[in-house]
């Protein structure tokens, strides 16, 4: 069960990830998409993903992974819109009420899981 969450958590996390360099109102790319794109927004998507598993990994380690969190989380940011535009002014608004310098997807975690 814990590879079918990861397996969605990646999927949808991969989408948001592209939301740093895409345009606005874009949909999220597919990976067939990634090929064309620069160095730039590649080493952006890498971050982004290796972000967000590090804060997976770790509550796995904890072995506090809870499968409905999780869907929980999933379905709040599944919620926040079918575009980019969506789900980044959703994001913006929640990062610039955020304070700290840690990860940049615990914030966003939090709002979905208070």
């Amino acid at each position: 069960m814990r590879s079918l969450v990861v397996g969605w958590v990646l999927a949808f996390l991969a989408g948001c990830a592209v939301a740093a360099v895409a345009a606005p109102g874009a949909y999220f790319e597919k990976v067939s998409d990634l090929s064309s794109d620069n160095d730039s927004f590649k080493n952006g998507y890498v971050a982004g993903v290796y972000d967000t598993i590090s804060v997976f990994a770790k509550a796995a380690q904890g072995g506090s992974i809870d499968n409905q969190k999780t869907l929980r989380l999933f379905g709040c940011l599944d919620g926040q819109g079918d575009k980019l535009s969506s789900l980044r002014s959703w994001a913006d608004g929640v990062w610039h009420g955020a304070s700290g310098s840690g990860s940049a997807v615990q914030p966003l975690i939090d709002r979905c899981l208070p």
